[in-house]
């Protein structure tokens, strides 16, 4: 693995960095995209399909004209971008498809802000992100339609500013209210606005993103052109460099990129994953409508996906399920975030794809990092659940609740600076002041040096503390896992008199009535302290609540916890 440089400021400050640093080209997204030596698709590349039915299909040069198509529509007809870039946020909430990816790139060329909704949303979430983006556009696919109209009446928006976005059975992009549509064959075009100002490539607005809200109510995420470009180009340098030097050296080189896209494009893992990065790779696509346990499984072995990016519930669920046979057989890359990963799971994960030869690497970052600030290097591999080495041009400390760097081997909230960070939330001064200090963004997740690897603990909100000792409900979760009989587990903390907390387990088991609570109790006894043991009980439950990117959703869980049990008498 990579080395990291640890480094003592003048200021006393350790400070972790990658000994490398990449010049990043000054151009917008879309010019890095389309127009640049520096993005593999060629024009008739194969890039975003149906899974279901790949004739249904864009390359590059289709998209360039779709996205053209849809630029014109938007500024002409719906008036976005027209008072000057980065001002009309325009909402979408779609189910997978491959038009998606066109809409994202037509929103930007027309000086729009692409602003992601999950599809799972209700009519009032959706609402209230129309709402706290001042949007004045919605568009839908076709399947959220009624969804798309009770959350317009909701937000106060008229009919004729909802936008019906449809791959399948044709291309369609159409206003809901006026009918007005764009002619995606022949229509008039209007080609996007090349940005190489580097202070405007810096402070500009085309994505935003809302945090994941598994604590609390989600805050809207803004990113730049600069942010998108620098978290597309900064990895592919040693990577690119890595695949050349090994096909020198005779190696094979590896297979085209195919992915399935099943998570969500309200996530930064599916803004990054499924929209920009295969026309920078020259790779394709194929999009699912959403994800679903068996198509997902039948489509990895149809379509013969190469590499994957997903997140570690589904991982779970691969490494345990008997319905995985070779269905993982041609994967070369797989790529675990957002949530961590312990070493057991990994390795169990790791069984399954690729014959048994391909090893998961892990990377951490947030949507306020525009995704990675950690990856593992082409060609190296970790299995003991580090979140891999620092990415060039990145920051970070781990440091004390006043701010004080913590000695290697002692857990700590990680802070970073770098040119991934947002330049801040939304219309949300008061949370943007809370979540810097002194230039370093607060990311809230608590981690450790451990002999020069990085370790997610927990988020600082979620840690727990009994008599004055942290519980990391990750950790019980991780090993919770580890019980054959335990299909998932999630851990929230009960409240018990004199300001402590005590972990309770939910626990989804493969069979009903294979476990006990007092197997569960046990299971933990032997294997972790004594002050983080399940005082708070076991529950069991059919599923656990997650949101769409598959992270649990603690918060509907405590307050689940609360209702079925307002004191616990826990004995302590």
């Amino acid at each position: 693995m990579a080395a990291v440089t640890r480094s003592i400021s003048k200021d006393g400050m350790r400070i972790y960095k990658n000994p490398n640093s990449v010049d990043v080209p000054k151009v917008d997204l879309l010019s890095l995209l389309f127009d640049s030596e520096h993005s593999l698709a060629q024009e008739d590349t194969p890039l975003h399909l149906s899974a279901a039915n790949p004739d249904i299909c864009l390359t590059k040069s289709t998209l360039r004209a779709l996205t053209e198509r849809i630029a014109y529509f938007l500024r002409h007809s719906l008036s976005v971008g027209a008072r000057g870039p980065y001002q009309d946020v325009v909402v979408v909430c779609s189910s997978g498809q491959p038009a998606a990816a066109a809409l994202f790139y037509g929103v930007v060329g027309a000086g729009g802000v692409f602003s992601a909704a999950s599809p799972s949303y209700t009519p009032e979430e959706l609402a209230r992100q129309v709402t706290q983006g001042h949007s004045k556009l919605l568009v839908v696919s076709g399947d959220k339609m009624d969804v798309g109209r009770k959350a317009a009446r909701l937000a106060g928006l008229p009919l004729d500013r909802v936008v019906v976005l449809n791959s399948e059975p044709s291309w369609e992009v159409r206003s809901l209210g006026s009918g007005e549509a764009v002619d995606v064959v022949n229509g008039p075009r209007m080609p996007w606005r090349r940005v190489t100002d580097e202070r405007e490539l810096q402070r500009s607005l085309i994505v935003l993103l809302y945090s994941s809200g598994t604590t609390g109510v989600p805050k809207g995420v803004m990113l730049s052109h600069y942010n998108l470009v620098c978290q597309l180009y900064i990895p592919s340098v040693q990577a690119r460099a890595h695949v050349a030097a090994a096909v020198a050296a005779g190696e094979p080189a590896p297979s085209p990129f195919r992915t399935l896209a099943h998570l969500p494009i309200a996530h930064i893992a599916g803004v990054f994953g499924y929209l920009m990065s295969p026309m920078f790779s020259g790779g394709a696509v194929y999009w699912m409508p959403k994800f679903s346990w068996q198509p997902f499984l039948a489509y990895f072995k149809k379509l013969h996906i190469t590499g994957f990016y997903t997140v570690p519930s589904i991982f779970l669920r691969i490494a345990k399920s008997t319905d995985v046979t070779d269905q993982f057989d041609t994967v070369e890359v797989a790529i675990t975030g957002a949530a961590p990963m312990d070493a057991e799971l990994q390795q169990a994960a790791n069984a399954r794809l690729g014959k048994g030869k391909t090893r998961i690497s892990q990377t951490w970052g947030l949507s306020e990092t525009t995704g990675a600030v950690t990856a593992m290097p082409r060609g190296s591999s970790d299995v003991t659940g580090s979140i891999s080495p620092v990415l060039p041009n990145m920051e970070m400390r781990i440091v004390d609740d006043e701010y004080n760097d913590v000695e290697p081997g002692l857990p700590g909230e990680i802070i970073v600076r770098g040119p991934f960070v947002t330049n801040g939330y939304f219309d949300n001064d008061e949370a943007t002041k809370a979540t810097f200090h002194d230039g370093w963004f607060c990311t809230g997740d608590i981690g450790v040096d451990r002999q020069g690897k990085f370790y997610i603990v927990d988020r600082k909100k979620e840690l727990l503390k009994y008599k004055g000792l942290q519980i990391a409900p990750a950790e019980l979760e991780n090993h919770l896992n580890t019980h054959p009989e335990i299909l998932e587990a999630a851990v929230v903390g009960m409240p018990i008199e004199g300001g402590s907390e005590v972990p309770r387990a939910y626990v989804v088991s493969r069979r009903n009535g294979t476990l006990s609570e007092d197997d569960v109790k046990d299971f933990v006894r032997g294997a972790l302290a004594e002050y983080k043991q399940l005082r708070g009980g076991v529950r069991f439950v059919d599923e656990l609540p997650k949101n769409a990117v598959g992270k649990i959703l603690r918060r509907e869980l405590r307050d689940k916890a609360r209702a079925e049990d307002s004191s616990v008498k826990a004995k302590l």
